[in-house]
């Protein structure tokens, strides 16, 4: 049985999607799972046993993918992209039965964003609606694989301070995930200053990740930190970061797809939520433990996505979630008090 699953980004959703292969896998174990993904993402799945085939997508490329795939005949297309371009894709790929296509509750966001009318159940996350879209029957309730990411041991990191794989990894180690593309989810860098020298306090590590765009905010944020902390934003790419990150017994970060790649990487994070909430269906769920931190305020959500302006001036939600009460979260979760 081949099976095409169509998911191009974000970084969240991609990791995400990993909970319907380990579904699949578990409902048809001889099939064989083809994946189409961002080309920055697929170098993530090079050791997934769970799929078959990796196919890197690229904007403005779709004709490529469908010439490399035009003589495979798949028994099902799982379409959790859902776009015009994935449409384009699958319009022109053979299939046996009709695509399975993710559906968007553009009506429940809208009216929330408009009217503060809730017709969100907290169960419903992004998994939970992934996998109805390939069987609409199962009972989300009793399950509901957590996503993973296969980690590749075999990494040789060259390219970092050599101290963050010797004498860091002795101590235990924090990672942390200052930045977003979005101004509203992320958190005052102050904030995590104050996380990261408490913990340096305790004798532990601190590593940053970000993106080549965050190389200048990290290094800020490290100096401010002192010399137990690391920065590895723009040095890594995506697979050599879910190594250094797996390593780690900590995670904090903003509502971005590193948290979620922490938690698939199998480690206990913390995860801030300022203008986005459950609604969206981000949450976390199950193992590995988790703990959220957020303010309940009538203005949340305030956009789909995050967003870049305040209404009220100020992003009230993340400057209300104060670092006192995250460190005390965070000891909480790795078993200290």
């Amino acid at each position: 049985m081949n099976i095409l699953i169509i998911r191009f980004s974000s970084m969240g959703d991609v990791i995400l999607a990993t909970s319907v292969f380990s579904y699949l896998k578990s409902e048809y174990p001889d099939s064989r799972i083809w994946f189409i993904t961002g080309k920055i993402y697929s170098d993530l799945f090079s050791l997934d046993n769970r799929i078959y085939r990796v196919i890197s997508y690229e904007k403005g490329k779709e004709k490529n993918i469908i010439e490399e795939l035009k003589n495979v005949t798949f028994d099902k297309i799982i379409d959790l992209q859902n776009s015009p371009k994935s449409l384009f894709i699958r319009k022109h790929l053979f299939s046996s039965q009709s695509p399975l296509v993710f559906k968007k509750l553009y009506f429940k966001r809208l009216l929330l964003l408009l009217t503060r009318i809730n017709l969100y159940k907290k169960e419903n996350n992004i998994v939970a609606r992934y996998i109805k879209t390939v069987d609409s029957k199962i009972n989300c309730k009793t399950f509901l694989p957590p996503p993973k990411i296969i980690i590749d041991n075999t990494i040789n990191i060259i390219n970092i301070n050599s101290n963050i794989l010797s004498g860091s990894f002795v101590r235990p180690i924090i990672a942390l995930f200052p930045f977003s593309a979005w101004k509203n989810k992320k958190w005052p860098a102050s904030y995590f200053k104050v996380v990261g020298k408490y913990f340096a306090l305790k004798g532990w590590n601190i590593i940053i990740a970000g993106g080549p765009q965050d190389i200048e905010e990290s290094e800020k944020l490290k100096k401010s930190i002192g010399n137990q902390c690391f920065s590895i934003a723009g040095l890594c790419n995506l697979k050599e970061t879910a190594y250094i990150i797996s390593k780690c017994n900590l995670a904090l970060g903003n509502d971005t797809g590193l948290s979620h790649l922490a938690r698939a990487c199998g480690v206990k994070t913390g995860i801030i939520y300022g203008s986005t909430t459950y609604h969206w269906g981000f949450y976390p769920y199950g193992k590995p433990s988790y703990r959220i931190f957020e303010k309940n305020l009538f203005c949340r959500p305030c956009h789909p996505h995050g967003g870049n302006f305040c209404f009220l001036f100020n992003r009230i939600c993340l400057k209300r979630i104060y670092p006192e009460d995250v460190i005390k979260g965070l000891l909480e979760l790795s078993g200290e008090k």
